[in-house]
C-alpha cells in the first residue's frame, strides 16, 4: 500500500526491482577477547539511498534486536539500517535479528527517465547470530601454495586470521613448521619485515630466543623450502609444493 501512494504521488510514477537478501544482521567480530566491544548491524539499503524528498519512514520496517544471555537492553528500532556496540560477558551471547515482515520496500535517488526506482529486499528472514568468547589460544593453518611466477617457482604468503571473524585484539603467540622440510619463513609486522630459518616441527615466539616481540602483530606470513621437482619455463609449469604453517593466536 505504501508503495502504490508513492507511485501515486510521483508524476513519473514508479518502478520496482527486487533484489533477494540473504543475510540481513551481522555481529563482529563473531569471536571476541574479554574486554572486547562488539557491534550489532544491519543494513538493507546496501548501496541505496533513500532520498529526502521522499516519505521514507512510510517504508521502514520495525526490527526488533535482542540477546541471549542479556547482553544489552532489548532494542525496537524503526529504520532501514541500524548499529550499536555492546560489551558482552558470557563465554556465549545469541543475538536475534526479528522483523516485522518478509519484504522491505525503499524508494531510491535512482531514475529510469522520469520514473523513480524503488527496490525491493525480498527473503528477510529472522536470524540469530551466536559469538563466543576465546578461552585460551586458537590455532589457524596456513596454506602457502606453490605457483608459477614467469619462470620462478614461489610459494605464495597468507594472511594470519582477524577481523570479522576473530577479535582485533588477537595476537600471535607462536608460529609453527609443519612440513616435513626446513622453511624460511617471512614475516610483516606492524613495524617492517623480518625472516627466519625454521626447522620441521618448531615454533618462533614472540620475545623468546632472541625473536623479536613485534612477531606478535604480525599480519602476513611467507613461506619457502627449496622444490627441486619444481619447474616453472615458457614450456613447463610445474610450481612448488604447498608449504603449509600454523599461527597461533591468543588475546592480548
Amino acid at each position: 500500500m505504501a508503495l502504490l501512494l508513492a507511485c501515486t504521488a510521483l508524476a513519473g510514477g514508479c518502478r520496482l526491482e527486487r533484489s533477494v537478501l540473504n543475510g540481513m544482521g551481522q555481529v563482529t567480530p563473531a569471536q571476541y577477547c574479554p574486554g572486547d566491544t562488539v557491534t550489532a548491524s544491519y543494513d538493507l539499503l546496501r548501496e541505496e539511498t533513500c532520498p529526502a524528498d521522499v516519505d521514507c519512514a512510510a517504508h521502514f520496517p520495525t526490527m526488533n534486536i535482542t540477546s541471549a544471555p542479556e547482553a544489552f537492553p532489548p532494542r525496537t528500532v524503526r529504520a532501514f539500517a541500524d548499529s550499536f556496540t555492546f560489551a558482552p560477558t558470557a563465554d556465549r551471547v545469541d543475538v536475534t535479528f526479528d522483523i516485522d515482515r518478509d519484504a522491505v520496500t525503499i524508494p531510491t535517488s535512482r531514475f529510469d527517465g522520469s520514473t523513480r526506482i524503488f527496490v525491493q529486499r525480498t527473503n528477510l528472514r529472522d536470524q540469530t547470530h551466536t559469538i563466543t568468547r576465546i578461552t585460551g589460544t586458537i590455532d589457524s593453518e596456513l596454506l602457502h601454495e606453490g605457483v608459477c611466477s614467469g619462470n620462478a617457482p614461489v610459494n605464495l604468503p597468507a594472511e594470519i586470521p582477524g577481523p570479522p571473524r576473530l577479535s582485533p585484539n588477537m595476537r600471535l603467540a607462536e608460529l609453527c613448521n609443519t612440513n616435513g622440510v626446513p622453511i624460511m619463513v617471512e614475516v610483516s609486522t606492524t613495524s617492517g619485515s623480518m625472516a627466519f630459518n625454521l626447522l620441521p616441527g618448531r615454533c618462533l615466539q614472540p620475545g623468546v630466543d632472541g625473536v623479536p616481540a613485534d612477531l606478535a602483530n604480525a599480519r602476513t606470513i611467507g613461506a619457502s623450502a627449496p622444490d627441486l621437482a619444481a619447474r616453472c619455463s615458457a614450456t613447463m609449469q610445474q610450481p612448488p609444493r604447498p608449504l603449509r604453517t600454523i599461527a597461533r593466536m591468543a588475546c592480548r
